[in-house]
Parts: C-alpha cells; sequence; structure tokens
C-alpha cells in the first residue's frame, strides 16, 4: 500500500470522479434526466451477454460493431451473468436512461482504466524518475486515461498497455516465459499491441522466438476460434477490415484510401402500432419511414503500414542496443503511428502512444516536460474538434509528432544488461 499509494489515489479518484460524471453531466450540462453512459461500453456488454448464453461463437455477427479482440469481453461477462439474479436493467439492445446494471459495470470500468496506472509507476520507478516526479506522472496518466473509459468506455486499451508493460519489463529481465505470458494477453484484449512485438523481439534471443510465438499466439487463437468457426464472415470482416463511420468519428485524409465497405444511404424502417379496440380487439398498423445509414469504411488496410513500420523500427533497435529510457520512447512511437495512418480517428486512439512518451519525457530535463505534456495536452483537446480532414490531420498530428520530439529522453548509459541488475520485483510488485 505504501509503495503504490499514488497509483491507488489516483485510481480511486478516476472512479469517484467518473461516476459523479455520468450521474450529473447529463443533468448539469443538457439539462436532461438521464445519466450520461458510454455507448461503445455497452455493445461490448452485449457482447458479454451472448458469451454468458453460451453463444461465444456469435460475437462478431451479433450487431454490435466489435472490432477488437474479445479479450474484454470474456472479462465482462461475470457482470452479465449477474445481471438476470441481480434484476438489473441494461441499456442494451434498447437505450434507458438510467440502467441499473451501471452500479456495477460503471466501477469495473473505471477500475480498469486505472489498472495501467500501477504498471507506468512501475516504469517510472525502473527508469529511476525521482519520486516527487513520479507522483506529478501519476497524476497526468490518470487525467489522460480518464476520458478513454469514463467518456468512450474503453478499458481494453489501458489494460492491454499495462500488461505490454509488464512483457517489457520481463524482457529486460531475461523471463521470456513471463513476457510471452503478458505479452498473450495484451495482444487478447487490444491488437494494436502488434506494433510492439517488433520491438521487444529485438531485445529476446532467436531461439526463443518459437515459443514465445506460441505462447502470445494461444490466447487469441482459444478465443476466436469459436466465432471463426460459427461465423466466418462477419468474424474476418470485423477483425480485418476494422469497420469505421467516417461521418460519425474523425476522417482524415487517408479516407481517400481506404476501401468503401457500404455508402451512406437512406433506408426504409417500418414500425408497428398497436390499437385496442372497445371490443378488447388488438389492431396493428404499420408505417413506413426512411433512416439515414452512414458510409462505411475499412479501417485495417491503413494499419499495415503503422506494423511495416514498426518491424523496421525493431530492427535497428537489434542494430542500436538501446538503453531503457530510449525504448520507452521507441515504444510510445510505435503505437503513436496507428494514429498517423489512420483513416478515421477516434479520440482515445492517442491515448497508448502518449501514455509511454509522457513516461520517457519525466526522464528529461523540466522544460522538456513541460513541452511534451503541453503537446500531449494540445494532441488530446484537438482530437475532439470536428472540422476539415485536413485541418484536423494536420493539427492532432502536428502536436503529437511535436510531442515525440520533447519526449525524447537524455542519453544515459544505462544497458540492457544495467537494467537487469536492477531490482527485478520494482515493475512487478503490483502483481505480487
Amino acid at each position: 500500500m505504501r509503495r503504490q499509494f499514488w497509483p491507488l489515489i489516483a485510481t480511486l479518484t478516476i472512479l469517484v470522479t467518473g461516476m459523479a460524471y455520468s450521474f450529473l453531466w447529463g443533468r448539469i450540462w443538457y439539462h436532461v434526466n438521464g445519466w450520461a453512459t458510454p455507448a461503445d461500453l455497452w455493445s461490448t456488454f452485449r457482447d458479454a451477454h451472448w458469451i454468458g448464453w453460451g453463444s461465444e461463437g456469435a460475437i462478431y455477427g451479433a450487431g454490435t460493431s466489435l472490432v477488437t479482440f474479445p479479450g474484454i469481453v470474456v472479462l465482462l461477462t461475470p457482470l452479465a451473468l449477474l445481471q438476470g439474479p441481480l434484476h438489473l436493467t441494461s441499456s442494451v439492445p434498447i437505450y434507458l436512461p438510467k440502467p441499473t446494471e451501471w452500479f456495477l459495470l460503471g466501477p469495473v470500468n473505471l477500475l480498469l482504466g486505472g489498472f495501467v496506472l500501477f504498471a507506468l509507476n512501475g516504469l517510472a520507478k525502473r527508469l529511476e524518475i525521482p519520486s516527487r516526479r513520479r507522483v506529478l506522472l501519476v497524476w497526468v496518466e490518470a487525467a489522460l486515461v480518464w476520458p478513454v473509459v469514463a467518456v468512450w468506455g474503453h478499458p481494453e486499451d489501458p489494460v492491454a498497455v499495462a500488461l505490454a508493460i509488464y512483457a517489457l519489463a520481463a524482457v529486460y529481465d531475461h523471463k521470456w516465459v513471463h513476457a510471452g505470458f503478458f505479452l498473450g494477453l495484451a495482444v487478447a484484449f487490444q491488437p494494436l499491441v502488434l506494433l510492439l512485438i517488433p520491438l521487444l523481439f529485438a531485445l529476446i534471443p532467436l531461439r526463443r522466438w518459437p515459443l514465445l510465438i506460441g505462447e502470445i499466439t494461444l490466447p487469441s487463437a482459444v478465443l476466436l476460434l469459436g466465432p471463426l468457426v460459427h461465423e466466418w464472415g462477419p468474424t474476418t470482416r470485423a477483425l480485418l477490415k476494422q469497420p469505421n463511420y467516417p461521418q460519425l468519428n474523425h476522417p482524415t485524409p487517408w479516407l481517400a484510401l481506404a476501401p468503401k465497405m457500404a455508402p451512406s444511404h437512406y433506408a426504409k424502417s417500418f414500425k408497428v402500432h398497436v390499437r385496442t379496440l372497445p371490443n378488447g380487439t388488438k389492431v396493428y398498423t404499420e408505417t413506413a419511414k426512411k433512416i439515414f445509414s452512414y458510409q462505411i469504411v475499412a479501417a485495417g488496410p491503413e494499419r499495415d503500414i503503422s506494423l511495416v513500420l514498426a518491424v523496421f523500427i525493431g530492427f535497428y533497435l537489434s542494430r542500436h542496443r538501446p538503453s531503457w529510457q530510449r525504448l520507452v520512447w521507441w515504444m510510445g512511437v510505435a503505437l503513436s503511428l496507428r494514429c498517423v495512418f489512420e483513416s478515421v480517428l477516434d479520440p482515445f486512439y492517442f491515448f497508448p502512444g502518449l501514455a509511454l512518451l509522457l513516461v520517457a519525457s519525466f526522464t528529461a530535463s523540466w522544460r522538456k516536460i513541460t513541452l511534451a505534456f503541453v503537446f500531449a495536452t494540445a494532441c488530446t483537446f484537438l482530437s475532439y474538434w470536428h472540422t476539415g480532414q485536413w485541418t484536423y490531420y494536420l493539427l492532432v498530428i502536428g502536436t503529437l509528432v511535436l510531442a515525440c520530439a520533447f519526449s525524447f529522453p537524455r542519453s544515459t548509459s544505462m544497458t540492457a544488461d544495467q537494467a537487469h541488475d536492477t531490482d527485478a520485483a520494482a515493475i512487478l510488485e503490483p502483481l505480487t
């Protein structure tokens, strides 16, 4: 408790402020009697119901727009199983202004977001960042992760980043089995972590690769086996094409190269009205109306560019063995590449890269820390701004590049072997 005091306090702060936001924001800002709960989280929670009903193979064809690996869905399944016995209401498949399931799902979502703070604090200890700087870093990271879970409802991103950090610590401690275990779990939550594998493999002996590849592949293969066998078409469509909606989110100039999966159009929808006659007979009438369907594009192909660049970074690191600080910075850059080549951006996409870049910046001077923080804040703030494709892209990617530049750590003499000789338990203590 003493060693992890500030991450624990920051996590509890995320919990309290996040629940207060969900209960009060709609009433204060929009003057409506409802709770602000993230729609994406409810879609994920609907898939958890399908697993609880024994239909894990149908999660990608259930119309919930799931495009990530199902690790987070499996983790939320116990909450879905409790909904019936506890007589709780859920805001899916029909929207409810005050779903009582939120009393369970909301705190779990926010606590999962706070899990990454313990890993980041352990990473800061390994980088020998002074204690006062670590306290400040914990609060900066808490502010960065807060909208990811409280506003967007994507706890799988911070969980995957935390597991990737534990894998990084295991690599530097030469604990290859542990590294494969943590990487396998991280990929099962968020395939974005695949961008870090070439960087970590650059530090692992070649003879260890087959075992690690098996460890990394096994959790995702087990979770995806059912969906691939049961519904091959919807599963491969969701995972390989990664459908996104440019009219709902933030399109970038890469949209011109994104494969079009469905154009925007008006579709016919029917609504059934029930009327009871004086003699008790029920009469059903049907009325037709037009509804607007948004354009859908495939966001997957452009992400292959970032994966190729991550392989080149891994090759570079294998030739120039980096210091512990420089490696963390390169990991932040690799995760940020995803945003550079996205055809449609969402604000929470920037969190994984910025989280590691800020840790690296805290090993430099206060001037660099301040500038990195300013540009990371500007990138996060501007990512919510709806404007033209080029204007939006140049602003958010420009501030992201500046955050990368100013977070570059100072040169140190700490090598991988020296890092191995330091306290091996410093970063893994939250799990022990």
